[in-house]
C-alpha cells in the first residue's frame, strides 16, 4: 500500500505469504529497485531538452512517468495477452491466470493472488485448455508453447537476457510463441535492464510523424538547436526524411521510428519514449497532466 505526500512515499506491506521474511528494510528496497529510483528523471530530462528543445515542456508535464523494473514472467506473459486487447479485459484476463494458480494472500483489503512461476504452471498436464476455460480464446496456444518451452530452459534463462545485447535478448524473446517486435522490446525495457529499447505502437509511431518528421525531414534550420554532433544530425535527418515516406505504419516504419527515437535520447530512448507516450495519451484522450 503506497501513499505520496509533498515530500516522501510512505508504504506499508498488507499482507504477505507465510513463507514470506521480509523485513520493512527489505521492502523499501524492493521498491527502489521496482521503481528504478536509481535513475534521476530531472537529470534525463534535462540531457533530452538540450537534444530536443521542446522536450521542456514534457519535463513539466509528465516527470512522474518513470519505467518500472517489473518481474520478467509477469510482464512477459500480460504483454502476450495485450495484442488486440484493451486494458479492462487484460486485467481481468491476469487476474483469472493468478486466481487459478497463484498463491494467496489474505489481506485486510482482500484476497490476492501471487503471479504464478512457469513451473508451477507447467505442471498442469492441460494448460492450453486451461487458458482457454479462463477466456484466452486464440492466445492460450502461445501460453501452453511458452510455458513448455521456458520450463525446458530453466528458471535462470530469462535472468540470463539481462547480460546480454539488445538484440540478442531480443531474438531470444522472438522465439517464445506470442511474442512479437514490440512485445519484446516491451519486456526489454521494462524487465530485463534494456533502457535502449524503445517499443513502437500506433501511439508512438504518431509521435515520430508529428513530433519530428515534419519538423527534422526539412531542409531548414530546426536543428540547429540541437545540441548534437553534425554527423548525429545528419544521421537524425536522414531518419526522419526515411520514416516521412511511410503513411501507414509497417515492419519498416516500426525500426526507423525506433531508430530516429534511440537516436536521438540513447541510452535512456526507452524512458525519453514513456514520456512520449503518456504525453500523447494526455492529448488524444484527455487524460489529465501530472503537472
Amino acid at each position: 500500500d503506497l501513499k505520496q505526500t509533498d515530500t516522501s512515499v510512505l508504504f506499508r506491506s498488507l499482507g504477505r505469504l507465510p513463507s514470506a521474511s521480509e523485513t520493512n528494510e527489505d521492502l523499501k528496497l524492493l521498491l527502489w529497485d521496482y521503481f528504478q529510483l536509481r535513475v534521476s528523471l530531472q537529470v534525463l530530462c534535462n540531457q533530452w531538452s538540450k537534444v530536443d528543445p521542446e522536450f521542456k515542456g514534457l519535463a513539466r508535464t509528465q516527470i512522474g512517468v518513470r519505467i518500472l523494473r517489473q518481474p520478467i514472467v509477469e510482464n512477459l506473459f500480460t504483454f502476450i495477452a495485450s495484442s488486440n486487447n484493451n486494458i479492462k479485459r487484460i486485467t481481468m484476463l491476469v487476474d483469472k491466470l493468478c486466481s487459478r494458480y497463484g498463491q494467496t494472500i489474505e489481506t485486510s483489503k482482500g484476497i490476492f493472488f501471487t503471479f504464478p512461476s512457469v513451473q508451477t504452471i507447467a505442471q498442469d498436464p492441460e494448460v492450453e485448455q486451461t487458458m482457454k476455460e479462463l477466456g484466452f480464446g486464440y492466445r492460450a496456444k502461445y501460453y501452453a508453447k511458452t510455458v513448455e518451452r521456458l520450463a525446458s530452459l530453466g528458471d535462470a534463462y530469462l535472468e540470463n537476457l539481462r547480460h546480454v545485447s539488445v538484440e540478442i535478448a531480443r531474438a531470444e524473446l522472438m522465439k517464445l510463441s506470442g511474442v512479437g517486435p514490440k512485445v519484446a522490446d516491451c519486456v526489454l525495457l521494462m524487465s530485463l535492464d534494456k533502457a535502449d529499447a524503445v517499443p513502437v505502437d500506433t501511439h508512438i509511431w504518431q509521435v515520430a510523424q508529428k513530433r519530428y518528421v515534419g519538423r527534422l525531414a526539412g531542409s531548414g534550420n530546426n536543428l540547429e538547436d540541437m545540441q548534437l554532433p553534425p554527423d548525429k544530425k545528419e544521421q537524425i535527418q536522414k531518419l526522419a526524411r526515411q520514416l516521412g515516406s511511410f503513411k501507414s505504419p509497417s515492419t519498416k516504419a516500426y525500426e526507423l521510428a525506433q531508430a530516429l527515437i534511440v537516436t536521438l535520447f540513447s541510452p535512456y530512448a526507452g524512458w525519453a519514449q514513456g514520456m512520449l507516450f503518456s504525453d500523447d495519451l494526455v492529448d488524444s484522450i484527455g487524460l489529465p497532466s501530472l503537472a
